[in-house]
């Protein structure tokens, strides 16, 4: 027991420091993707206004926006939906790139608050504990993609931001980059917690075990007949003094 415990520390500290560089990246991350937002509204507004004025259809952006950015993005967000009482999730990727990408994505989401995911329609797969996994289709230059799911089981203000995560070659500026190691401390963290719960059932059914042992022997003793004494009891009755009336 002390060792899985030792484990646990471990693990812990492993996690906490893991922690701190996620936040550094998602800080960077946060700066980089402002100045997206920036080009995305102002190109936008710009060629529509300039069509509105020369009474010409809006020019689609997509190339523009590849060569000056030539990055791929995400863009998430998380809101409660007041209707279904549940939060509704949207991770969109769009490659501003020249080149085609494939990823895997991958978010967090609030396993272990007891929520559960519904009207995800690219399924994926659990990765860990509260992370879970999508492998997308090959993406095309200018082309977008936009994973959707839904979290019942909780209260408004449970869940209000999610974590996003990648696997590939191009960086994605409003996600980051998995950690593999971070995901195994997590994979170790839930093996510990499994032995340690094994360990206590285990230790709960001996001695549940040992009761029921102790409360059969007991049975036994005060089941079992009384023998006869050695010394038989006399025929008549005693007086004070000895002797039979």
């Amino acid at each position: 027991m002390q060792r899985l415990w030792k484990e646990v520390r471990k693990a812990m500290l492993e996690m906490g420091r893991g922690l701190r560089k996620h936040l550094e990246k998602k800080k960077k991350m946060a700066k980089t993707k402002e100045k997206f937002e920036l080009i995305n509204d102002i190109l936008p507004a710009i060629a529509a206004k300039s069509a509105q004025i020369l009474d010409k259809p809006v020019p689609n952006l997509a190339g523009s926006i590849t060569k000056i950015m030539s990055a791929v993005i995400c863009e998430s967000t998380t809101e409660w939906n007041k209707t279904s009482k549940s939060v509704d999730v949207a991770i969109k990727i769009y490659n501003y790139t020249a080149r085609s990408r494939a990823y895997t994505i991958l978010a967090t989401w609030p396993e272990k608050s007891g929520g559960s995911m519904t009207n995800n329609e690219y399924g994926g797969r659990k990765e860990a504990t509260g992370v879970w996994a999508w492998k997308l289709e090959t993406l095309q230059p200018g082309e977008n993609i936009t994973i959707s799911y839904s979290l019942e089981g909780l209260e408004k203000g449970d869940w209000t931001e999610t974590d996003v995560f990648f696997r590939g070659s191009q960086e994605i500026i409003g996600a980051m980059k998995m950690d593999e190691k971070y995901l195994e401390e997590i994979r170790n963290q839930e093996k510990i917690m499994d032995e340690l719960n094994s360990s206590s059932n285990t230790g709960f059914q001996d001695m549940e075990d040992s009761d029921a042992k102790e409360v059969a022997n007991n049975s036994e003793i005060i089941s079992a007949p009384v023998p006869e004494p050695a010394v038989k009891p006399p025929s008549g009755q005693s007086t004070l003094f000895g002797g039979e009336q």
